[in-house]
């Protein structure tokens, strides 16, 4: 072993290092809370990572998304990663998948020919989010989901939790209702017990403006909430730290 993750495996033990490496792990949506998990991930050792996006990084997500610098605006935010992921561990076997996970069967396609020890999450789009959800349940497949972390300032009050048992977070309450019709109440989550606080819906922020590198393409709609640099980062490393701790059984 050399010397990258000595330090790690101080922790876990060596044979816990070759595991990680032999690990595949596929995350949804790159963005604030899903670039910080990715950061993890890679530093961690996970040795097969996938990232699904579509999206390229805009001057707007410089506050929040570690991806995100002067010198990446424009740029895929899975691109970007990837080649981050290299600089960390070059030996991690990187997929990229760029699309939008609309229905169901989208999701489905994803997984036809991969098979994947543990799923992630970090969508913002809530139909997208009860699809994958559904589906890996359903499939019997890991997976870990990150609720709302806008309008949010407290990243000392996030929490894991099966989605039955959260409580505050607009976004829980949202997904706990659909998914609790269709019977699935257990799914692990991280969410936040804050009460979000009421952003500036002035004219200059009135909208969510498409990403400006892509103005032929359809975006999904979606409110803009206030955010930071603390509390989306905090949520992506409790996600990380949970899947990289279920990987090797360590509470």
């Amino acid at each position: 072993m050399n010397q990258t993750f000595s330090r790690f495996a101080m922790l876990v033990g060596k044979n816990n290092i070759q595991k990680l490496q032999n690990s595949k792990v596929i995350i949804f949506g790159i963005g604030g809370v899903g670039s910080y998990t990715v950061e993890a991930l890679a530093r961690s050792g996970v040795g097969h990572i996938t990232m699904v996006d579509f999206d390229e990084i805009s001057e707007s997500n410089i506050n929040r998304q570690l991806h995100s610098l002067h010198s990446t605006v424009g740029k895929s935010k899975t691109e970007v990663m990837k080649a981050r992921i290299y600089d960390i561990n070059p030996e991690c076997e990187v997929k990229l998948i760029k699309q939008l996970i609309y229905t169901y069967e989208n999701v489905k396609k994803i997984f036809e020919n991969q098979k994947y020890d543990f799923v992630i999450d970090a969508i913002d789009v809530i139909t997208s989010k009860i699809n994958l959800i559904e589906f890996c349940v359903k499939n019997k497949i890991k997976i870990i989901s990150s609720m709302g972390f806008g309008n949010k300032m407290h990243p000392e009050m996030i929490e894991i939790a099966k989605i039955k048992n959260t409580s505050v977070c607009p976004m829980a309450r949202t997904i706990r209702s659909i998914l609790k019709k269709k019977r699935i109440t257990d799914v692990p989550v991280v969410y936040s017990k804050e009460v979000p606080l009421v952003p500036d819906k002035s004219e200059l922020f009135k909208e969510e403006m498409p990403t400006e590198f892509r103005k032929n393409n359809e975006m999904p709609k979606k409110s803009t909430p206030g955010s930071n640099a603390f509390v989306p980062g905090t949520a992506g490393l409790i996600l990380a730290s949970y899947v990289v701790r279920k990987l090797l059984e360590i509470k």
